[in-house]
């Protein structure tokens, strides 16, 4: 495309092309955990040692093709690396990945205590082993890495420059609780209601995750650490509902349940407050 020659005409084409990129790799990633989920709907007549096999390579493949796409995207930019997303090691970069440890932990401890003391489900302490932490470890990292490096690393930042910081953590945020489909499929699995309460705890958690990125300095760390000690909490003291039954997760469950919300809500503010006392020490 020609330069009109016009003021902002520059602008205007790189804010076109942004837009087509951002779009994408959005659709890529939906198309990616499409596939993903077809898979392992494929593999539901095999058995079990076959299926975990298969399973386990789709998943580690789905976040491979993450990484392959993010550095092929940005090629197709201007040639940038992958931590210019956000993953820049500097001297705050320890106490930022502590103050997400921290406040991940925290939030998601408030919902086990809610689960513990008002009578929700909880992992059995019996089930709760080294095998089982270092598995959720493995799972959980590049959960944790390549998500972030995709939804706040990526995309927020380019619709920020063609909307608002608003609009970009609010559009990322449905983006990612849309990408979870993967947890209430097949329909009929999960009441309604429960999709319903799902989805909003995952978008709030998409903008928890959003604005620590922003509180943060534009870095990833405080959300990756964030993301990776909200989940092994999650996995490791919860059951895995759909998959196991548990009671009344519109309540208790974490991520399932509204006592997700003051969770997230928790972390968010522990974000902001160790973010502000990192910043005063200096």
């Amino acid at each position: 495309m020609k330069s009109s020659g016009l003021p902002g005409a520059a602008m205007v084409e790189n804010d076109g092309a942004a837009f087509l990129r951002a779009v994408g790799f959005a659709l890529f990633l939906l198309v990616v955990f499409i596939l993903s989920e077809v898979t392992s709907a494929l593999t539901v007549a095999m058995d079990s040692t076959t299926r975990a096999l298969i399973g386990t390579g789709v998943f580690f493949g789905t976040y491979l093709l993450m990484y392959v796409a993010l550095v092929a995207f940005l090629r197709w930019e201007n040639g940038g690396d992958i931590t210019g997303l956000g993953l820049q090691f500097e001297k705050n970069t320890t106490s930022h990945l502590i103050v997400g440890l921290v406040a991940g932990s925290i939030g998601a401890l408030l919902v086990y205590f809610f689960a513990m003391y008002f009578g929700g489900s909880l992992r059995p302490a019996a089930d709760i082993d080294a095998d089982l932490i270092a598995t959720e470890i493995m799972i959980t990292v590049p959960v944790a890495l390549f998500e972030e490096l995709s939804y706040r690393g990526y995309l927020m930042p380019r619709i920020e420059r063609l909307s608002s910081r608003t609009v970009a953590i609010l559009l990322t945020s449905i983006w990612f609780a849309v990408l979870h489909f993967g947890w209430w499929l097949p329909l009929g699995t999960v009441p309604w209601h429960l999709i319903l309460i799902f989805n909003f705890n995952l978008f709030l958690g998409g903008v928890v995750l959003g604005m620590s990125y922003y509180l943060s300095g534009n870095r990833l760390w405080v959300p990756i650490a964030f993301h990776f000690a909200w989940n092994m909490i999650a996995f490791i003291l919860f059951p895995v509902y759909p998959h196991d039954p548990v009671l009344m997760p519109e309540i208790f469950q974490i991520e399932w349940g509204i006592t997700t919300i003051p969770g997230f809500i928790l972390g968010l503010s522990l974000v902001w407050v160790l973010l502000q006392e990192i910043k005063n020490g200096k």
